[in-house]
């Protein structure tokens, strides 16, 4: 955990009204904010996925929630004086994170939509290096803020990357099904 203090410490040691907001808008959208902006994309354009992301990103919730309570890691902010709550007063415990775990759910999503739009590979690229800047961003920014240490933060990613490949693989064998019984 020492380690995980000093790279808060290094973070914030250039703190600016600049990063801090930045990093609060970019945490916020990481958020259930994310969330919903989504989830009405993908109403507009792709409402079966929209099931799917948001029957993913429930178990996602559900995960991280029961996690959290299980273990009661307690915040950075809490841990030491030398760790500042940038932003918004956060309750709760710290582990795993729930703004990783969602805004790896969002990219996953978003990044399975678009690549069945773009079939070249340049563009196929391009779409997992921009989701992943968002998954590292948002990480960045709840390790910034003070709410999370390193280690809650690939947690997050990790049990919601899980959560959410599970849930695209049922959702293609549900595809499968009906277009064989279809056939039939």
């Amino acid at each position: 955990m020492d380690f995980e203090i000093k790279l808060i410490e290094f973070l914030q040691a250039g703190r600016s009204p600049f990063f801090d907001m930045s990093f609060q808008v970019i945490s916020l959208v990481g958020s259930f904010v994310g969330v919903i902006a989504l989830s009405i994309f993908f109403l507009l354009f792709k409402w079966k996925l929209c099931f799917w992301y948001l029957f993913s990103y429930g178990f996602v919730y559900l995960t991280v929630s029961i996690m959290k309570a299980t273990i009661q890691r307690v915040r950075p902010f809490n841990v030491t004086d030398t760790i500042a709550n940038i932003g918004d007063t956060v309750t709760g415990f710290s582990f795993p994170s729930g703004h990783a775990a969602c805004a790896t759910a969002i990219a996953i999503f978003m990044a399975y939509f678009l690549w069945q739009i773009y079939k070249k590979k340049s563009m196929r690229i391009c779409i997992v290096i921009a989701c992943t800047l968002y998954v590292g961003l948002v990480c960045l920014s709840r390790m910034y803020l003070g709410k999370h240490f390193l280690t809650d933060v690939l947690a997050g990613v990790a049990i919601s990357a899980a959560i959410c490949v599970i849930g695209l693989l049922l959702m293609r064998a549900v595809q499968k099904k009906k277009e064989v019984k279809n056939e039939n």
